[in-house]
């Protein structure tokens, strides 16, 4: 009996061990005011989430985790946050981001004619990618190659239908290094779009307010999914068309992206210097 006793004892003892870390916080600006879907978590792995409209954010971690978590958002600079902070701490994490300093915007003149970059390739039938709430910061999108320096105006993707109740989207522009390796983000202020709740296509065009200019080179440009609620009578899912060309996806908010054969069609809408 004492056996048995000891036994389930230390089944117990193994499992509390055995438990996930729990990080709690909110991401603010230097302000105060709530830094909305930043990315928080251990590059290149699966742990990883997005902050909240508000801030707001949970993040669970391995216990044997003793990694520095890192906070992103493409407005500001990135945070570190050692393992010695988010470990054994009760209290949640007040994470204050400082915002990027800008370089000098480089301003083009001569002559310049409207464009429209694609990437694409043959559509794939009946083939789509899904997207369901349970994949909050997967990303997805195609490569796009700049041959002379490109002005963008609109970004343009479709969706085959959705059932994700207030649905958004952020899109992302990457500058890739020749090895494929490294992805910068070249933009400095987000942009969100909201897909409506439709059973059927829908083209989108998003007008960019900032001024992206892209110099010559291999871009990757991707939607990440941010934010949506599951309808109470239908199952929560967004799907998007695929192309036969290859691109990356994001598994995870901070995951590496991994090649795939496919893309989403993404094209890009401008002016193209000469």
């Amino acid at each position: 009996m004492k056996r048995l006793l000891f036994t389930f004892l230390l089944l117990i003892a193994t499992s509390i061990a055995a438990q996930d870390i729990r990080v709690k916080g909110r991401i603010v600006s230097e302000e105060g005011t709530a830094v909305e879907y930043a990315t928080i978590g251990v590059p290149g792995t699966k742990s990883g989430t997005l902050s909240g409209i508000d801030g707001e954010f949970e993040l669970t971690l391995p216990q044997e985790c003793n990694d520095t978590i890192v906070a992103t958002h493409v407005s500001y600079g990135d945070v570190k946050i050692p393992a010695a902070l988010y470990r054994n701490n009760g209290e949640a994490l007040i994470v204050t981001m400082q915002p990027k300093i800008l370089k000098e915007l480089t301003v083009y003149d001569g002559k310049r004619k409207k464009a429209r970059l694609s990437n694409r390739g043959m559509k794939v039938a009946g083939g789509v990618t899904q997207w369901t709430t349970e994949k909050l910061g997967y990303e997805i999108g195609s490569i796009i190659n700049v041959k002379r320096v490109f002005e963008v105006e609109e970004l343009l993707f479709s969706t085959v239908l959705n059932n994700i109740e207030n649905a958004r989207l952020s899109i992302n522009i990457y500058l890739m290094d020749e090895t494929e390796s490294n992805f910068s983000n070249v933009m400095h202020h987000p942009i969100y779009v909201d897909i409506p709740v439709s059973e059927k296509k829908n083209e989108h065009v998003i007008a960019v307010k900032e001024n992206i200019f892209l110099e010559p080179g291999r871009y990757y440009v991707a939607v990440k999914f941010v934010d949506g609620k599951k309808l109470t009578d239908k199952s929560d899912v967004m799907l998007f068309p695929l192309y036969l060309k290859e691109s990356y996806i994001r598994n995870s908010p901070v995951d590496i992206p991994e090649k795939i054969p496919v893309n989403l069609g993404l094209e890009i809408k401008g002016y193209e210097y000469r």
